[in-house]
């Protein structure tokens, strides 16, 4: 039986499950960090109504392989890529990867990383010998911070800003300031009193509370031509109003029912020749880069990760995630 986390409504209990049944190219996982991450936190009314296994910034060590797997083999760490490119799609083959329309992924298999062991496609484990599995398990978030940075053009003439100081958005600030940008800016809450100080050690101009200050009206003393939003859909209206004519908005931000939906002035979005990006880091191409980034204390993952819970606290560990005054990046080590 393997202790498994089960997640419905917003109630997380843990329960022993019978293990999976390993497919002939998967790997049977002993899973040794998970990262919390934001969507773990907010219900789906879609999807949560159902018990369900949950968790997906996965590193661990193989316990057994499928007969058709290769160049994998039991005692190896690995991390997991959330998703995987098939390689044999049309769009994979025409170098299109991040279209792929075959993806690999433990979501299909139902075995997520809040457990104690768990399944997935051999095709998704990249080995990673030499990175502990609490700072791995950071390659997933941070493959995400990589694509949405890469989608916003970032260079030494740009200004940013961020919306949102959550651990994506955080380490896309700290990518902004390898890019070299000239200036960067943060629109959070100062509630969110750990998330704000992981901001400023890394390097703010200034912090805006959107709670006293509108973005909109608020004097930054240059134009902002990049911003990277990490806030729900219905602030993109906010980032195109404080955008300079001709910037790029690269977007991340995820809803769900009334605030799936953003209302803006499509006219002015318009005449100021904005650009909206939509990053997406699925499949996860920037794994191996964000190992490097991680490898090469580029990106410290000491200064993210603020909490530590054993798989036997998981309900600590979830209601410490949700508290921003406290936590930036809470890690389940089963």
């Amino acid at each position: 039986m393997i202790k498994t986390a089960l997640k419905k409504n917003g109630d997380v209990r843990l329960d022993s499950l019978p293990p999976r049944e390993l497919p002939p190219d998967g790997i049977r996982l002993r899973v040794e960090a998970c990262g919390i991450c934001g969507t773990d936190l907010h219900r789906n009314p879609e999807s949560d109504d159902k018990e369900s296994p949950f968790g997906h910034e996965i590193a661990g060590t193989i316990i057994e392989v499928g007969h058709k797997v290769v160049g994998l083999e039991t005692g190896q760490r690995v991390i997991l890529e959330s998703a995987t490119a098939c390689g044999k799609c049309d769009a994979c083959r025409n170098t299109q990867q991040e279209l792929c329309t075959g993806l690999r992924s433990f979501f299909g298999m139902r075995s997520f990383g809040f457990a104690g062991e768990m399944i997935a496609p051999a095709i998704s484990a990249i080995p990673c010998e030499d990175v502990p599995p609490d700072i791995a398990c950071l390659s997933e978030p941070l493959g995400v911070a990589i694509d949405m940075v890469r989608l916003a053009d970032i260079t030494a003439d740009s200004n940013v800003l961020l919306m949102g100081p959550g651990p994506i958005g955080l380490m896309a600030l700290q990518l902004a300031r390898m890019k070299g940008a000239r200036r960067v800016f943060l629109s959070a809450f100062e509630r969110n009193t750990a998330r704000v100080a992981l901001a400023r050690k890394i390097g703010v101009d200034a912090v805006v509370d959107p709670s006293k200050d509108s973005l909109a009206d608020f004097d930054f003393g240059c134009k902002i031509d990049r911003i990277l939003v990490t806030t729900p859909p219905p602030t993109l209206a906010d980032a195109f109003a404080v955008a300079s004519k001709g910037a790029i908005i690269s977007f991340i931000g995820i809803a769900f029912g009334e605030n799936a939906f953003c209302r803006f002035d499509v006219n002015a979005f318009h005449f100021k020749k904005l650009q909206l990006r939509a990053s997406f880091a699925s499949p996860a191409l920037q794994t191996p880069l964000a190992l490097q980034y991680l490898r090469e204390s580029r990106v410290n993952g000491n200064d993210f990760i603020s909490h530590r819970f054993p798989l036997d606290a998981i309900g600590e560990a979830m209601r410490t995630a949700r508290d921003g005054s406290r936590a930036v990046k809470v890690i389940v080590q089963p």
